[in-house]
């Protein structure tokens, strides 16, 4: 795991996805407002696609999740992961094991710095979070239990890490 910073310093986390308009997306968005909610000010998130068409709105379905549980669905355009994003994270989490080896072969200074999102799922698997999109809303709403289960775990992470 990569190192995490204490004190003033900030820790950048980077959620990754295929295209960047739905999984990364929703954790990006869910732990912006987690954060927020626990006093979290040291980190900085954001979201890439592996495969990601830039510029493209967010996924509808995860529009209106967020809407639906509260939280602000911003202004968000889709963005291909470019090898300063890897440079610049401290923690890349990514949704499925194949991310996990399609970073680490395209950019190896990720090495070290991936983790599954599920693994901070407390009692969780270390399943990948398969992607909805095109899907059925069972797997629209399996991937953001996940997803939120995840951020909340990560949340209690970075809180033991103050």
């Amino acid at each position: 795991m990569s190192r995490v910073k204490k004190g003033n310093e900030s820790l950048r986390i980077l959620f990754v996805c295929t295209a960047n308009v739905s999984r990364s997306y929703l954790a990006e968005m869910i732990m912006r407002h987690r954060l927020k909610e626990n006093g979290l000010s040291h980190v900085e998130v954001s979201s890439r696609g592996i495969y990601a068409f830039p510029g493209s709105p967010p996924d509808p379905e995860m529009v209106r999740f967020l809407e639906d549980q509260g939280i602000s669905p911003g202004e968000h355009k889709s963005e291909q992961l470019k090898e300063q994003d890897i440079k610049d994270a401290d923690i890349i989490c990514v949704m499925e094991r194949g991310h996990k080896s399609i970073l680490e072969g395209l950019f190896p200074s990720a090495r070290g710095k991936v983790r599954l999102l599920s693994s901070f799922i407390k009692f969780g698997d270390n399943d990948d979070i398969p992607d909805p999109v095109g899907r059925s809303p069972y797997h629209y709403r399996l991937a953001q239990a996940q997803i939120s289960m995840a951020v909340d775990g990560m949340i209690e992470f970075l809180k033991g890490r103050r």
